[in-house]
């Protein structure tokens, strides 16, 4: 099989061999794509002009053959300038970056998560609210995923959150009303800033209960192994 001309975004990339590279890619029509390319880590001048196409956020158009989950990419080539972000908007686009290379299955049509990696980054550009962005961003994605869920409703009885009241959040269903006398813990959380984060209100208070509610969320997908973005670099998503 060969496919040419595919627009792409790096998501991770690894050495392989002795001059080689598995790059993980992000396409529209076929989602996440592993391929092997071949030489870019040599000494040669030309070598070295490729490789500096195999950079987060450099819009590029690949090419590549092969029926296995690794392909071999053919070519590749820039479609546009790069997304230049800088301290923590790097950091954050290499936490989505990560976020994606885990959470995506391999050659898996994605192209509403294409648009909206496209939207997170030039977001994280021009956005002082770095963590609102992020926060969109997760939400979108778990949906995406099939992994939302509804911040209107209580699961249980279908009625309407309160604003005064407390639930108790289960990942990929929603929120319970918290039964009355029972003690607070980590997964409540008030109707007000459910009902806010909804309506895309982004308070300092629902602020906090939103990088909350996300991290739980994604939290039951991504398993026991610690994303590598918050190893690294020290960094918390906003």
């Amino acid at each position: 099989m060969r496919i040419e001309s595919q627009p792409a975004y790096i998501l991770h990339t690894r050495n392989y061999r002795d001059s080689s590279l598995i790059v993980d890619f992000l396409t529209p029509d076929y989602g996440r794509v592993s391929g092997v390319v071949k030489g870019v880590r040599s000494n040669s001048k030309s070598a070295k002009q490729r490789r500096s196409l195999l950079q987060p956020f450099v819009s590029l158009f690949i090419s590549w053959s092969g029926k296995s989950e690794l392909k071999t990419i053919t070519q590749f080539e820039s479609r546009g300038m790069p997304i230049a972000l800088q301290g923590k908007r790097l950091f954050s686009g290499l936490y989505v970056n990560e976020l994606l290379s885990r959470l995506l299955q391999a050659d898996e049509q994605h192209s509403e998560i294409y648009t909206l990696y496209e939207w997170v980054t030039n977001s994280l550009l021009d956005s002082d609210a770095i963590d609102v962005v992020l926060r969109h961003f997760e939400l979108n994605l778990l949906s995406e995923l099939g992994y939302g869920f509804d911040l209107s409703a209580d699961i249980e009885s279908g009625e309407a959150l309160k604003p005064e009241q407390h639930y108790r959040f289960y990942p990929d269903r929603g929120f319970v009303q918290l039964e009355q006398g029972a003690p607070m813990a980590p997964n409540l959380f008030k109707g007000e800033d459910i009902l806010a984060i909804a309506s895309g209100e982004f308070t300092e208070q629902s602020r906090r209960a939103a990088k909350l509610l996300c991290r739980q969320a994604l939290q039951s997908h991504l398993g026991n192994k610690p994303l590598r973005s918050r190893e690294l670099f020290g960094f918390t998503p906003e």
